[in-house]
């Protein structure tokens, strides 16, 4: 089963389970997100204690984070 993702009203917080670091980046699902943790596109959750996982935002903003060799156009076209 999909997990959804939850979108916190107003502003992110520092510190995000799995679901509210999924929404951050824009995934489609939790499921979705984890896959790519463990692909490498995102880092590890900097807390992991069983099966509770929280991300840290500035690591996930520096994963999101353009570079001069993405194309971001072509993110915005997949979207669409």
């Amino acid at each position: 089963m999909t997990r959804p993702i939850a979108y916190p009203s107003g502003s992110w917080p520092p510190r995000m389970p799995a679901d509210l670091a999924a929404a951050y980046c824009g995934e489609a699902s939790v499921d979705v997100f984890l896959r790519q943790v463990k692909a490498g596109s995102y880092p590890q959750p900097v807390v992991k204690q069983g099966r509770r996982q929280i991300w840290a935002k500035a690591d996930l903003d520096r994963a999101i984070q353009p570079t001069p060799d993405h194309d971001i156009a072509a993110d915005v076209a997949l979207d669409l």
